[in-house]
């Protein structure tokens, strides 16, 4: 099937998704190094390496790190997505993997320094709670843009979606319930005690889409780019929504 972007511009979307999947781990390390709970994605993700990983009282399996364990969570969604549709699968959906394998090595990189920055106190924690939502908002902003291929949560909405005749968002919280479910049922039964679900995982529930909804609405920083890599012009429209 043809692309319906000229090669420039699909360069520079790929640039797009390649720089809001970097920001987005940069958030989730922030998010991490609070310590304060995660986003609904991560927090099982963070409680398996928590578990298996080389930190103290985990199993010592050094390639159980955050990031390869979130790629694990992205691969199940996208393999649920399968048995969803089926027939009616996209095999370029499987790009999904892709976006995880990238996602997961960047998360990994920001962590090994990140981790490095203090934490002295509560505050502090809290600020980089907040801080890590207003990055990850805008790296989800900056990938969704890019408008190639979704991240397997989304797709997995999507599929749900489509298959039982739900509205995405009520299928967009019930799947971040689900898994922030999976992960307070499998930190309390197998760590003993609460991890990666706190306060924060609520703070970034809250914030996270409300902060996508204004730099959608305000921020149309991406749609330029892709207009002048494409050498035309941004329509009225696209603008007055952007407005």
């Amino acid at each position: 099937m043809k692309s319906p972007y000229s090669f420039a511009e699909l360069v520079a979307r790929l640039f797009c998704l390649l720089f809001g999947l970097f920001v987005l781990a940069q958030g989730i390390a922030l998010t991490i190094l609070a310590n304060l709970g995660t986003d609904a994605i991560t927090s099982p993700a963070l409680v398996a390496h928590l578990l298996l990983g080389t930190q103290p009282g985990g199993a010592g399996y050094e390639w159980c790190t955050v990031g390869n364990m979130l790629i694990c969570v992205h691969v199940t969604l996208v393999l649920m997505q399968i048995l969803l549709l089926r027939s009616k699968y996209r095999p370029v959906q499987l790009l999904q993997i892709v976006n995880a394998l990238i996602l997961g090595a960047m998360l990994d990189a920001c962590l090994s320094y990140t981790v490095l920055l203090p934490v002295p106190n509560y505050g502090a924690a809290l600020g980089y709670t907040l801080a890590g939502c207003v990055v990850s908002a805008f790296g989800i902003f900056t990938f969704v843009k890019a408008n190639l291929v979704p991240l397997s949560a989304e797709g997995l909405c999507l599929a749900l979606s489509r298959v039982f005749n739900w509205r995405f968002s009520r299928v967009k919280i019930g799947v971040d319930c689900s898994m922030l479910g999976i992960a307070v049922a499998a930190s309390l039964l197998l760590l003993g005690t609460l991890a990666g679900v706190r306060e924060g995982s609520l703070i970034c529930a809250v914030s996270t889409g409300f902060i996508i909804g204004l730099l959608f609405r305000h921020c149309p920083i991406w749609d330029k780019f892709f207009a002048k890599a494409g050498k035309r012009e941004l329509s009225s429209e696209a603008s007055d929504k952007l407005a």
